[in-house]
């Protein structure tokens, strides 16, 4: 078994925008999804794994390991099927991707960097619309803790991470520049979402 932190994995992926080399590095990641033991989890490593996969352009593998991701259970960043339905998407497998989507809508998520991840994905298929709505979604849910001084859960019910509003005002500025984005793309007006860009743009 393996003891596997986060620093060995942003190690191993700032050695492979180096080297280029994606293929190598998600083999190296699937192989330590298999023996990864302490530190991160399993789910963690596995959708490393997929991002590389996808990176090489191997969408098929890609697919595999967020499936693998998501029957494991365990913790990880986001949500593994929006991953998973971004690898659909490139192989064609659209109503499955959509589908997975809307099971994430229906769960109602309450960390932005999901909303975040949909968004970037629907806006890169040229659903512009989707793109909009996800992300203003998302930025909501950040200004919603704002208000309540809430943090966002690592997982479900635990609220104690005093980063976590730190790390869900940082995904605000990255929706709100995605929802700009399919906004102007759209062709609708600004408004005080815009406005709030700005101002975080001058801060």
């Amino acid at each position: 078994m393996t003891h596997v932190t986060e620093d060995d994995l942003d190690d191993l992926e700032f050695d492979t925008l180096r080297t280029g080399d994606h293929t190598s590095a998600a083999r190296r990641l699937s192989e330590l999804a298999a023996s990864v033991s302490g530190g991160v989890s399993r789910a963690k490593v596995l959708l490393r794994a997929g991002e590389q996969w996808q990176h090489a352009g191997d969408h098929d593998k890609a697919a595999e390991v967020y499936r693998q991701a998501i029957e494991d259970g365990g913790e990880a960043y986001g949500d593994p099927r929006a991953y998973l339905a971004d690898a659909l998407f490139e192989l064609g497998e659209r109503d499955q991707a959509r589908a997975l989507i809307e099971q994430i809508h229906k769960d109602r998520p309450t960390d932005p960097e999901v909303y975040r991840t949909v968004a970037e994905v629907l806006y890169a298929q040229g659903d512009m619309t989707g793109a909009y709505d996800w992300a203003t979604a998302g930025a909501d849910v950040v200004l919603a803790l704002r208000e309540q001084g809430v943090t966002v859960p690592d997982d479900p019910g635990d609220l104690d991470d005093a980063d976590d509003l730190a790390i869900a005002e940082d995904s605000l500025e990255a929706l709100l520049r995605l929802r700009y984005r399919a906004r102007i793309d759209l062709g609708r007006p600004e408004d005080d979402y815009d406005a709030m860009l700005d101002d975080l743009l001058k801060a």
